[in-house]
């Protein structure tokens, strides 16, 4: 049976870039595009029909960088939590030292599963159809056993989502002591146990579920892995075909370490241990220079970004709301660095990304021209599916997966919609998606997620966080 998707504004993938087409017609065939264009004649043997009148069809964004066990547990928690230091710049925050990992020590098992059935909900009601979820390895309760992965991943796919699962490992853990100081403490180990467990899971586990569900390795913070285990995540990559992410970027405690211990900047580390490829995708990605500034990378780092084609992903919001920026968009595209966007923790809302990366970059550029919509929004798209070297996604065109999203302009707010681009990345929020589709079954409808009992799962997560604000040790 065929879906034909009529009467409304279609963001077409043509020649390259997204493209407008007024009353446009999207022809779906089990879980792939057939045809997008004008005109279209619905097949004559009959098929679902779905009115698009007053909505703009768009691809699905592919949110390249999130986690779903713990957040829901941060949220109102850490915010506004001080920096501990008086050293401390607006990025090198006491939650990521400090506040984080004692929310997440309080997390039991039970906990980071009821976390991620809504936050998974939460990404589909939003409109993000592909997510990589990035896990926690000893950080969280559950000791690390590869099995919470394998929950986390299999609540995923009941929502009905495309989910990257990436569990994360490291050699050390680190926390916040006095003075603004960092301390590192290597694992007994060294993480070769948990490491272990993540290739297995992630070689063992991807393409379950009719493809839905792929696995990245995703070596921990930069700064806590040694070497041979970045050397070593590399070469399981490219064995098996599997992308990586890195947390790297991320503070400047991070990027002081790696010079003290490794003699090197964060983009020299990655080269040296071969982790950037067209399949590396770098997490924040916001202070990989001494001053956060991408004007200041050599040029010999500036290559190795654009050569490599590794993927900067861009968290905007969670940078804004400590008082940090990207900086910036306009500067990477100029040193023809490869983009996408994600949105770490909450909202679990690409719309607030989005915005959050355009208006930023433009104060820190001084100038309107510093992040185009149509630019930012092809991030969040094509360029998400681009890291995850997965063409067929973030794209309406044919022979591409049917993951799709209807985002209402028949209100007030939207009206008139002149520009579909400034609309969805200036003015738009998640409350606006009215459907949304994904591998041709639709899991939105009319705003509400169809795969998750809302009020049940909100009490069992509010229980849940109860359990776990007790357990935190301040």
């Amino acid at each position: 049976m065929k879906t034909y998707i009529e009467n409304g504004t279609v963001i077409a993938w043509q020649n390259g870039v997204h493209r407008v087409i007024e009353r446009g017609v999207v022809v779906i065939e089990d879980d792939s595009i057939v045809e997008v264009g004008a005109d279209v004649p619905p097949p004559m043997d009959g098929c679902n029909r779905i009115d698009a009148r007053g909505r703009i069809v768009m691809p699905g964004f592919v949110n390249t960088h999130l986690h779903v066990t713990d957040t829901p547990y941060t949220k109102g928690y850490l915010e506004e939590a001080s920096n501990l230091s008086g050293q401390a710049k607006e990025t090198n925050y006491g939650t990521l030292y400090k506040t984080l990992p004692a929310v997440r020590h309080a997390i039991d098992p039970e906990a980071q599963v009821i976390a991620a059935e809504c936050a998974f909900a939460e990404l589909a009601r939003t409109g993000s159809t592909t997510v990589v979820e990035l896990g926690y390895d000893y950080e969280v309760g559950g000791d690390g056993n590869i099995s919470m992965t394998e929950r986390v991943a299999q609540v995923a796919m009941a929502t009905g989502l495309r989910c990257y699962s990436g569990p994360r490992y490291r050699a050390m853990h680190y926390g916040h002591a006095p003075g603004g100081k960092v301390w590192y403490e290597k694992y007994p180990d060294a993480g070769r146990r948990r490491f272990r467990d993540c290739i297995d899971f992630c070689i063992g586990w991807n393409g379950r579920y009719e493809g839905r569900l792929r696995t990245m390795l995703a070596p921990g913070q930069i700064d806590t892995c040694d070497p041979e285990m970045l050397r070593e995540t590399r070469r399981v990559a490219s064995a098996h075909g599997l992308p990586i992410q890195v947390h790297a970027g991320q503070s400047p405690n991070e990027y002081e370490r790696i010079q003290a211990e490794h003699g090197m900047s964060t983009v020299e580390y990655m080269l040296d241990t071969g982790l950037l490829g067209p399949d590396c995708l770098i997490g924040h990605g916001q202070i990989m220079t001494h001053d956060g500034n991408m004007a200041s990378l050599k040029p010999s780092e500036a290559a190795a970004l654009r050569d490599s084609q590794a993927t900067v992903v861009h968290l905007p919001w969670v940078k804004a709301r400590r008082g940090g920026v990207i900086n910036s968009i306009r500067k990477y595209r100029q040193l023809g660095i490869r983009q996408s966007l994600g949105t770490d923790t909450f909202p679990f809302d690409m719309f607030n990304d989005m915005r959050m990366a355009a208006t930023v970059c433009r104060i820190v550029e001084h100038s309107v021209d510093g992040a185009a919509s149509a630019d930012v929004f092809t991030m969040a798209t094509a360029g998400g599916a681009d890291a995850l070297g997965r063409p067929d996604l973030g794209r309406l065109a044919a022979g591409c997966k049917a993951d799709l999203v209807l985002v209402r302009t028949d209100t007030f707010k939207a009206a008139p919609a002149y520009d579909p681009f400034k609309f969805l990345v200036l003015c738009a929020t998640g409350d606006d998606v009215d459907r949304v589709i994904v591998a041709g079954n639709t899991i939105v409808e009319n705003g509400r997620v169809l795969t998750v009992d809302m009020p049940a799962a909100v009490a069992r997560l509010n229980e849940a966080a109860r359990r776990v604000r007790a357990n935190i040790e301040n």
